[in-house]
């Protein structure tokens, strides 16, 4: 099956209509789609969810990376990784896109893409969730609290190989008071309304 693409174009190949019908020629025009950077970046265009198998972005018509690269902020980078495809890949045409120390690769990862080294940043395939059950060896009963069989309030603990069982309410520090303001002590309380 042909791979889905989308040609991300920079500004400057509107300009040079032959160099983009040259790119255009070399892909499968009914499995390709081409975009222009620009519109992209200021939100004048939506992409597909999911989409696209490959994702290239078209070198400027100098033949330089300068114009497209200005335009690849996380925002773009975001659009991007949730057009393509789980297992699709986004890659520049002069073959750079991705390289260690540029932005652009630092924005491709935080926009949830990983390297694929010189070939470009790949989405990553769907990864299932699963539940892991935890099983603490004993089963509950209705007058324990599901710790291993220890009566509630307490938590059983091994110390020095003997176990000990310990109240599970928090310690209060000697010394310290604490003040209940929830407490109306019996006594009514009284309110600015009740004066008159």
């Amino acid at each position: 099956m042909t791979p889905r693409t989308l040609l991300l174009a920079p500004p400057s190949i509107s300009a040079h209509p032959e160099v983009l019908e040259r790119i255009y020629e070399a892909h499968h025009r009914e499995f390709t789609d081409i975009q222009m950077l620009d519109r992209l970046a200021v939100g004048l265009v939506n992409l597909p969810a999911s989409n696209y198998d490959v994702v290239l972005l078209l070198t400027d018509a100098d033949g330089t990376s300068r114009e497209s690269h200005k335009l690849l902020g996380r925002d773009v980078m975001t659009k991007v990784a949730y057009a393509l495809e789980p297992g699709g890949i986004f890659k520049s045409q002069d073959g750079l896109f991705g390289s260690v120390d540029s932005a652009e690769r630092t924005e491709a990862i935080l926009a949830g893409l990983v390297s694929q080294g010189k070939d470009g940043m790949v989405k990553p395939g769907n990864i299932e969730s699963q539940s892991v059950p935890l099983r603490f060896g004993k089963k509950a009963n209705p007058t324990t609290n599901g710790t291993n069989g220890a009566p509630n309030g307490t938590v059983p603990v091994a110390l020095n190989g003997k176990g000990k069982e310990i109240s599970a309410e928090p310690t209060k520090p000697a010394g310290v008071g604490f003040v209940d303001f929830s407490d109306d002590f019996e006594d009514p309380i009284i309110t600015g309304e009740d004066m008159n």
